[in-house]
């Protein structure tokens, strides 16, 4: 029995190894295609894949959103850095499409490693629980892995992931707005609109590269500046087994994802300001969220509109509405008019 399961876990080991493999090739890829490296990027990607982040310490809570915040900081100039290495000629949309492949490598990398680690260690010790355990969760490790090497594809091919849906929605909020009415703050885009006589205004990470943007930050910096009197927030989550795809729900609430130091810092503002908050998730499954759009889900972004335009209407007249697309910006154009214009996941059965 001991054989028969390590022979099948190490299948999959192998399996999610391969994967890593793959996705390091297409990262050196893309930074080699847009970025005109002039030394070679594989040793660098290779040491790369051993990058950690070390949380700050909870033994005494008090500031340690500050910390976690200033660490995440540190994190992402290590990973400009390593995109400025690796692909130093790439366009500013590029560089954050290698910087979200880097990432979704590593995340598989991390697996592969816990499953190996794993696996040897039942070899050593001869222990059958671990090989037990190890086999009821595969089917639920590969499924994750499996969506997020899709994910990598996407990123590397500027293509949107499910994650974007809340990026979808502003971008279609904002489809008449010019250039010149969009404004920038850090890696966040911002307009404003009145709609049903209430002055809006509508934020987004940057597109179309990669980016989930200083969300916290550049939506507090706003609040106070606009004097908003309602926020909502759109984002994707992730459905329960048996729920349908693309349903729309409204509650209230800030909802944004991460690792919650976005969300407390806007979540202090409701005291400060007596802020009314709406939030609208749309339900997909974590493979769908971390891997190519859909028709469907874009499709779901669409019938979302009609949902957002009624909580603006709770609001009176010449109030100031927040509306916050949450997610990642892929492949989405700052303004979208019709989702024709973005690539999407075709469903191959439903065209069969």
């Amino acid at each position: 029995m001991r054989n028969r399961l390590i022979s099948g876990i190490s299948k999959f080991a192998l399996e999610v190894e391969k994967m890593v493999e793959n996705a390091q090739e297409i990262l050196i890829k893309i930074s080699k295609e847009n970025g005109k490296p002039t030394q070679d990027p594989q040793p660098f990607v290779e040491n790369f894949m051993e990058f950690f982040i070390i949380p700050p310490v909870e033994l005494d809570p008090y500031g340690i959103v500050n910390k976690f915040d200033k660490i995440l900081e540190m994190g992402e100039e290590r990973f400009e850095e390593m995109v400025n290495i690796i692909a130093p000629a790439a366009s500013e949309k590029w560089k954050a499409n290698i910087i979200m492949t880097l990432k979704a490598t590593i995340g598989i990398n991390s697996v592969a490693k816990m499953i190996r680690h794993n696996l040897e260690l039942a070899k050593k010790t001869g222990n059958l629980q671990i090989l037990l355990m190890l086999q009821m969760s595969l089917p639920l490790i590969m499924r994750i892995v499996k969506a997020q090497f899709e994910g990598t594809k996407a990123f590397s091919e500027g293509k949107p992931i499910g994650d974007g849906l809340g990026p979808l929605v502003a971008s279609m909020l904002m489809k008449d707005c010019s250039k010149d009415e969009l404004q920038q703050k850090d890696d966040v885009i911002y307009a404003e609109r009145e709609i049903s006589g209430r002055k809006v205004t509508i934020v987004r990470a940057k597109g179309p590269g990669a980016r989930v943007g200083k969300i916290g930050k550049v939506i507090t910096s706003l609040i106070n500046e606009k004097d908003i009197d309602r926020l909502l927030t759109i984002d994707a989550a992730v459905k329960l087994e048996g729920e349908k795809s693309g349903t729309i729900a409204e509650g209230i609430g800030v909802v944004i994802g991460g690792t919650g130091v976005d969300k407390w810092m806007v979540e202090e503002q409701f005291i400060k300001k007596d802020l009314k908050t709406d939030a609208i998730i749309v339900k997909m499954s974590p493979e769908e969220a971390i891997s190519e759009m859909t028709i469907d889900m874009a499709e779901a972004a669409q019938k979302t509109l009609p949902v957002v335009e009624r909580s603006i209407l709770r609001s009176k007249e010449e109030s100031k509405v927040m509306i916050v697309g949450v997610g990642n910006s892929c492949g989405l154009p700052n303004t979208i008019s019709d989702i024709s214009q973005i690539k999407l996941k075709k469903d191959e059965k439903k065209e069969k």
